[in-house]
């Protein structure tokens, strides 16, 4: 019989392809398909198989031979995945030989619907024959077609067998082929319109009927979401008809339903939600039997709803529906159509459409994977908010409850399944609580902003900086997932416009890429043309205009992270990510950061606090310029902008991946006690080079710490008295031999090449630990480097050390901390001397190291008026140079109590230009020379071992408006009354009362500055053009003045408050004077001037007023700055030469004295004399 049966079907398959009998493939093939239906269909009739050659021979009209029946079973045993596409133009000869093989595989089966459950990964449709069963997934075109599958075999015409990283394997249906059957009849069916199942619902406590049928159209559908413990599919119809599909084997509508397709339901049961609460809601819930149809596959009766009340004569109706019904999807969802472009983002819910648009999905509380969309797949987003924003992502699609998403063409590309699951940030925010618009745009914004700085390298930290950066105190609503989508009308929070105009915390910072950190060219522009508009003559615009800078304050609700690398090429700080980079000006605060400089190398760090420095050196690219007619002026310009952070804002992210040496062996400690500037080498023979010397001791690594830190207390000592001495033949005079000859074998550093990216790192009186594969090469003391001669020769002769370049330098911090009130270690600024110190006439140092503020800073014609730059374009590139050719800098360099201040030369002909050189900034400098002018003022020079660092910005001031504190009484309690003449011997005194007669005020100083650049206020602005103008000033004040008790004459200083005492104004007078300060600019009076203003007049008259002389009790302080220590501790010790010579007139000629040396004191506070109190005093005192 079974041979019977297979000649039968030969004979139909033969008539039915013309089958050749002188072809023995096409015979073959005939054979191997009869014997494989059997295995896929398994027992079946003659007539299913001349049905299923019908619709195979509708498929395939030629070279029949190539296709090959496969069964279900053999996909789910492939490993590799493939395509199968009838509909493919592309010719046979463009594959390979197994291209083409599976370019022709026939797979035929039934579509069936599973019951879905939490763990499926894929969908609930699967392709079934004899062999096995095998899940799928359908384009949205043929997504309604698998209704009318139920029960009929299906030839798969274009479809692609896709294998996850599981290993499961799943079958991406794009076409199929459905066999007719003639048995299948229509059914008759009975529905009402949505309109009526409205009225329905609304009586829905007096019908009698249980199940109802209803045809409409999808408005919308939600995708699987989980409830507590259950699975829900939410469905709407038109007219506000809502379904809710909770039994798990209807949950596979989800994969045969798409929004705006008529369809009928048939067996739904109306029931009530949130029954007897406010928010009770009547649905439609599937019964039982529950199924649903398209309209061509039955007789559809649409019934009113009048005939259906006769149908059911025990139903009745109390409440009609009166007036259009409201719909729940209002005009601002929209559907968009767009191909993925980039899924890298796909755990977040993430996706990029058409290369422009961004698909946001993170609020969707999905349950099951979203493993259909890849990269190149078209989807379909159904009811989606489309959003517009000023910033980048500028167009955003974000989904709600309400949205849904089909895909309309699966990826050409051979997909890279992979598990995707939901990121635990959205799980455990988006998901829980309602976000608005703008938070979810922050969140989109940080995510994209992450990965077009870092791409995928970081992808798996995405989640940890989500969380850290979050705004966690904002007090947000949980959601409630049926409420929004059950809402009539639709409002879910992303409509919330109430919410969004208010003013809001950021839920996420913005993250700006280093490619979008720009200065506003155009602010600059405009500084520089008021400036041109103020202007008179060419040699204005040459010294006003050579120089402009600016900052730029970032957004507070920015974060700033990125790579911290060192410069190889210029030893500068670079903060770089996959879009860019920028040089950082990072100020180190006086040392006082845990975090140490070198430990930041190769980090991914976080900025919370930066500005944006803009330096211009430009003369003649504004308007009006050629105005000034043939005279010449420098022409050319650059300009430089970078980052300003202090180390104290900066956070370590990760760390560098570098690994640790672990043993002793393979690193060297080293105690840098000296540090030279970086140069330029290499300009002339066109391969331009920076390098710089340090010098150090190498310790021994079993030293303990508190070794260490006596070793370089004694070495910065050594080289400080060194440079005192300024002689090499010096030697140590402390320390016992042992530590004599450990200072003596200084070791001389080289950092050239790549390794002058320690040059900011490394600080004089720090130890560091040097590791490096190669180890450190000494070069011989005879060394052919002729820029080595001088560094040989301060260190004795020793030999240099070359450091190789792949060094690798870590800072090594010591715990122990001594005592000693002026140790170098602990305390670094001991090393440092006072600027008023510097400027005395006594001072004998030639080297000298300061702090300061720069109160202002001008370009000045270089010494050498010949000299021209070499190659400035070739090394102006390189070694990041902003300053024109022969110019050289003069900063003013105040103190930090903006009394005294210096004059720094700087010619930067052939080093790097040092960022942060801007009027307000503190700076500290290292090894300057001392000079004095022919006119006898002190200035300092910058030279080749001299270093800097800039310590505070100006939008950071470390000094601030200090406001006289109020004297107490217990100050003037603990202060005796003593005469002038007592200060010469022991005791010393600190601080004591003095009754004395004000014999003249010698000098008034006043004047307003900017506390941001320290600039003169002139008409009540700051001097300095390019100066914020959003700063506040300082009043200064201070005066000079004689006094004479009867027992010796002393020269008295005070400042601030103390001098509005002297002059006896009052409060009001005082703050007029203020003002008249501010529009006048500085005052400073020591004679009589006629022709002064009506200020400096009134000040003349008040400083001559009898009332001022009168008696006053003074609470003094010795000035230990001004008076020789070895006269003000003991008068009869000290020589004649402290004794000044003083010619007096006698009447009868002149005779020459010795005279006392004059005493220099500081009063802190004035009280008018108390007569009483004072007699009281002496009589107490004498007896």
């Amino acid at each position: 019989m079974n041979d019977n049966l297979q000649t039968g079907r030969y004979d139909i398959g033969e008539k039915l392809f013309q089958i050749d009998d002188r072809n023995d493939q096409e015979k073959q093939w005939l054979v191997s398909l009869i014997d494989t239906f059997p295995i896929i269909r398994g027992h079946c009739s003659d007539d299913e198989f001349h049905r299923f050659l019908l619709g195979l021979r509708r498929l395939v009209r030629r070279q029949f031979v190539e296709y090959k029946l496969v069964s279900v079973g053999e996909l789910l045993d492939c490993k590799d995945g493939f395509c199968v596409n009838f509909q493919s133009k592309e010719s046979p000869e463009a594959h390979t030989q197994n291209s083409r093989q599976s370019h022709r595989r026939v797979l035929y089966g039934q579509f069936v619907c599973q019951t879905l459950r939490q763990d499926d990964q894929v969908s609930g449709v699967q392709l079934q024959d004899n062999t096995g069963a095998i899940d799928c997934k359908v384009t949205e075109s043929i997504r309604h077609n698998l209704i009318c599958t139920k029960d009929s075999w299906c030839i798969l015409t274009s479809w692609r067998l896709v294998s996850n990283e599981t290993g499961l394997n799943y079958i991406e249906v794009s076409k199929f082929s459905k066999e007719e059957n003639d048995q299948n009849m229509k059914r008759d069916i009975r529905v009402l319109s949505t309109v009526d199942v409205s009225t329905l619902l609304r009586n829905k406590d007096t019908l009698q009927t249980d199940r109802i049928n209803v045809i409409g159209e999808i408005r919308c559908i939600s995708e699987v979401i989980k409830i507590k413990e259950d699975l829900i599919l939410l469905i709407e119809l038109e007219n506000s008809i809502f379904i809710i599909v909770k039994d798990k084997k209807f949950l596979h509508w989800r994969d045969l339903l798409s929004p705006r397709t008529e369809l009928v339901f048939v067996d739904l049961l109306p029931t009530s939600l949130y029954k007897g609460s406010e928010q009770e809601k009547r649905v439609l819930v599937p019964w039982k039997n529950a199924e649903v149809l398209l309209p061509a596959m039955a007789n559809i009766e649409v019934l009113s709803l009048s005939g259906w009340l006769k149908q059911n004569p025990s139903n009745s109706i109390l409440i009609r529906q009166t007036g259009p019904i409201p719909s729940s999807c209002p005009e601002e969802l929209c559907t968009y159509k767009g191909k993925i472009t980039n899924a890298d983002l796909e755990s977040f819910g993430l996706y990029q459409l058409d290369r422009t648009v961004w698909l946001i999905l993170s609020g969707l509380p999905y349950k099951h994977q979203y493993s259909d969309l890849h990269l190149g797949s078209t989807v379909t987003v159904y009811n989606c908010h489309m959003c517009a924003f000023k910033q980048f992502p500028k167009i955003c699609i974000v989904c709600c409850m309400s949205s849904s998403f089909r895909v309309t063409e699966f990826s050409g590309i051979t997909p890279q399944v992979k598990s995707v699951k939901p990121s635990a940030f959205i799980r455990k925010w988006l998901w829980r609580y309602s976000v608005t618009k703008m938070m979810i745009f922050q969140f989109s914004r940080f995510l994209i902003s992450l990965y077009n700085k870092f791409h995928t390298s970081l992808c798996s930290r995405f989640d940890w900086l989500l969380e850290k950066y979050v705004n966690c105190e904002m007090n947000l609503p949980k959601r409630d997932y049926m409420k929004e989508f059950l809402s009539t009308p639709h409002s879910c929070l992303l409509l919330g416009r109430e919410i969004d105009t208010k003013p809001l915390d950021s839920f996420l910072p913005v993250i700006p890429l280093c490619s979008d950190i720009v200065f506003d060219s155009a602010l600059i522009h405009r500084v520089g043309y008021d400036i041109i508009q103020n202007l008179r003559t060419v040699e204005h615009l040459n010294s006003d205009l050579y120089w402009l800078y600016h900052s730029q304050d970032q957004d507070v609700t920015q974060v700033l992270i990125g790579y911290i690398q060192f410069c190889p090429d210029t030893g500068g700080v670079l903060l770089m990510d996959d879009t860019g980079c920028h040089k950082c000006l990072t100020l180190t605060g006086r040392d006082k950061s845990e975090l140490s400089f070198s430990s930041l190398n190769g980090c991914l760090v976080a900025i919370q606090k930066y500005s944006i420095m803009f330096e211009k050196f430009q003369l003649c690219q504004y308007p009006n310029c050629n105005s000034y007619g043939d005279q010449s002026y420098v022409r050319g310009s650059r300009e430089d902008h970078y980052l300003v952070v202090s180390i104290s804002n900066i956070e370590i992210l990760i760390k560098n991946k570098k690994s640790k040496v672990s043993t002793d062996k393979e690193r060297v400690l080293c105690c840098v006690i000296h540090k030279e500037s970086l140069l330029l080498d290499g300009v002339s023979s066109g391969r331009p080079h920076f390098r710089f010397t340090a010098f150090g001791y190498f310790l021994d690594t079993s030293w303990s710490e508190e070794e260490v830190h006596d070793f370089g207390n004694d070495a910065l000592k050594f080289w400080k008295e060194r440079y005192l001495a300024d002689d090499v033949t010096w030697t140590y005079a402390g320390g016992d031999d042992k530590t004599r000859n450990l200072l003596s074998a200084t070791k001389i550093l080289l950092f050239q090449n790549t390794s002058v990216k320690w040059y900011n790192t490394l600080q004089p009186g720090k130890h560091y630990w040097f590791s490096s594969e190669g180890g450190l090469t000494p070069v011989s003391a005879k060394s052919s480097l002729k820029f080595l001669k001088k560094a040989e020769k301060q260190a004795g002769g020793k030999t240099c050390v070359l450091v190789p370049s792949d060094l690798w330098v870590t800072e090594r911090k010591l715990d122990y901390r001594c005592q000693q009130m002026t140790c170098h270690v602990c305390k670094n600024s001991s090393m440092l001397s006072e600027i008023s110190e510097i400027t005395k006439e006594s001072f004998q140092n030639k080297m000298v190291s300061f702090e300061g503020r720069i109160k202002n800073r001008r370009h000045l014609p270089a010494d050498n008026q010949q000299y021209q730059k070499k190659t400035t374009s070739l090394s102006g590139s390189t070694s990041c140079v902003s300053t024109l050719d022969n110019r050289k800098i003069s900063l003013t360099v105040s103190s930090l109590d903006a009394e005294e201040e210096v004059v720094v030369y700087m010619t930067l002909t052939n080093t790097r230009y040092p960022l942060g050189l801007l009027p307000g900034h503190v700076i500290r400098f290292r090894n300057l020379e001392r000079r004095v002018s022919r006119h006898g003022s002190v200035y300092c020079q910058y030279v080749v071992v001299s270093t800097l660092e800039i310590l505070g910005a100006g939008t950071e001031p470390l000094l601030r408006e200090v406001k006289e504190p109020e004297m107490k009484d217990s100050l003037w309690e603990n202060a005796l009354t003593h005469h002038l003449c007592e200060i010469w011997r022991p005791p010393y005194m600190s601080l004591f009362q003095c009754v004395t007669h004000i014999h003249r005020i010698t000098k008034l100083s006043f004047k307003s500055t900017c506390l941001n650049c320290n600039s003169i206020i002139y008409n009540g602005e700051c001097e300095n053009h390019l100066c914020n103008p959003d700063h506040g000033t300082k009043f200064s004040a201070s005066a000079s003045f004689s006094v004479d008790d009867g027992t010796s004459f002393a020269n008295v200083k005070c400042y601030s408050g103390v001098v509005q005492k002297l002059l006896e104004l009052s409060d009001i007078e005082w703050v007029n004077l203020e003002e008249a300060v501010k529009l006048q600019g500085d005052i400073f009076i020591t004679s009589n001037n006629d022709n002064g203003s009506s200020v400096e007049f009134f000040l003349q008259t008040l400083r001559g007023g009898s009332h001022l002389h009168l008696p006053k009790q003074l609470l003094l302080k010795p000035d230990r700055q001004t008076m020789s220590q070895d006269v003000y501790y003991n008068l009869d010790a000290a020589s004649s030469s402290d004794f000044p010579m003083k010619a007096v007139d006698t009447g009868c000629g002149q005779v020459e004295t010795k005279c006392l040396p004059i005493l220099h004191l500081t009063c802190l506070d004035i009280r008018q004399l108390d007569v009483t109190s004072y007699v009281m005093y002496n009589l107490t005192t004498s007896s």
